[in-house]
């Protein structure tokens, strides 16, 4: 039975500003392994028009799990002893290459603040922060962001929290939805757009409802660890359509570190295309480049990243998730301007963009077997077989 896919010309979503990758020190200190040379064709791989054309980014404020170790800016309650000089050995020059490559928009987040303003006054394992500190958090933060500043580093958008529901091993922090609309109300005096969230989309339409009303925020940014679920991004998409909404994280091998990269690259594509047909305007990778074992990480959460580092340590790979990203990025590169496509199937996946004379539907078979496609666009119907992978089909108006 064929599976119909119908061109919503008269639903458009706006312009799709592209992708992205976190970098993480993890990244930053697998980066610093590399010859000059092998560096250039790294960054090449990942900036250039002939790579995958990112032109997000995303950075951690203070450790993470994908660090050597955990670490914090102050120890101090007052701030006297604030410094980002861990960051300057690897992490901060990086980001400086990057940045010379593009002027990339940067999305920055804690994992948690710092100990001294938290109970239990820890890191990691959850905890909260102090109600009476919020005030002096945001201090920190302007810190923060002052010395970045001072770094050449300007950042775009800030999310106050990473996972802000989830108590983690590693550096974490919970917050009630009404602690979440405190604490951005109070950040808001740094003067940089609020993406709020930063965590799954199981749940994504009671989050905004929570979190959007009478808000400073610009958006909402998701992470894709316990599903796609696109009816709950086009039920944000309808009732906010002037937020922005940005998929701020994705990796595979969280739970099982599996050798098969390709059915790696058919989530990833299906998460991509099912975001973007819902209203998403830009797309984050978690980490650039791991180890061949998924790290470092401190805390041993080893996971996937498009481009891994050999077996040696001198060289890197592209994997099969690379080469997916890079086809999606020639078929609907950055500036694209997407409208809606109605399907009802989880064999595929597809969006459409406006292309000269008429409209370009990109779609991804989600499964092993060849998956019989109906495209109709208006009056007009065409009718394809697609096998494994990504392709697109044009449209004549």
């Amino acid at each position: 039975m064929s599976i119909k896919i119908t061109v919503r010309t008269d639903l458009e979503l706006g312009v799709w500003q592209g992708m992205g990758g976190a970098l993480t020190e993890a990244t930053a200190y697998n980066f610093a392994k590399l010859s000059p040379e092998k560096q250039r064709r790294f960054l090449d791989a990942y900036y250039s028009k002939d790579g995958l054309d990112y032109r997000w980014a995303r950075i951690s404020i203070g450790s993470n799990d994908f660090c050597l170790k955990s670490y914090e800016y102050t120890k101090k309650a007052d701030l006297s002893d604030f410094s980002i000089e861990h960051d300057q050995k690897w992490l901060l020059p990086l980001l400086k290459c990057a940045l010379k490559r593009k002027r990339l928009k940067i999305v920055a987040t804690p994992w948690s603040p710092p100990k001294c303003l938290k109970w239990p006054p820890m890191q990691r394992h959850g905890g909260f922060l102090k109600p009476w500190r919020y005030e002096r958090y945001a201090d920190y933060l302007c810190k923060w962001r002052d010395a970045y500043a001072d770094e050449g580093v300007k950042v775009d958008y800030l999310s106050p929290q990473n996972e802000p529901r989830a108590t983690q091993i590693w550096e974490s922090c919970c917050y009630s939805y009404r602690a979440q609309r405190k604490l951005s109300r109070t950040l808001s005096r740094l003067g940089i757009p609020l993406l709020l969230w930063d965590h799954n989309k199981k749940h994504l339409a009671k989050v905004a409802d929570k979190l959007l009303p009478n808000s400073p925020a610009a958006g909402l940014c998701f992470h894709w660890y316990d599903g796609t679920h696109p009816d709950q991004m086009w039920r944000v998409r309808q009732k906010y359509p002037d937020k922005l909404l940005v998929s701020s994280e994705m990796c595979c091998g969280f739970s099982s570190y599996s050798p098969d990269w390709s059915r790696d690259a058919r989530l990833y594509l299906g998460e991509l295309l099912n975001d973007i047909n819902c209203g998403a305007s830009a797309w984050i990778d978690w980490n650039m480049l791991l180890d061949y074992h998924g790290g470092p990480s401190y805390c041993r959460n080893y996971v996937k990243s498009p481009i891994i580092l050999n077996e040696t340590g001198d060289d890197f790979i592209l994997t099969p998730i690379y080469e997916a990203l890079k086809n999606f990025a020639k078929l609907c590169p950055a500036g694209s301007e997407i409208v809606r496509c109605d399907f009802d199937s989880t064999s595929v996946a597809a969006i459409a963009r406006k292309a000269a004379k008429g409209y370009e539907v990109v779609l991804v078979n989600l499964t092993d077997s060849p998956q019989d496609i109906t495209l109709q666009l208006g009056k007009k119907q065409k009718t394809i077989t697609i096998e494994r992978g990504i392709k697109s089909i044009k449209f004549f108006a």
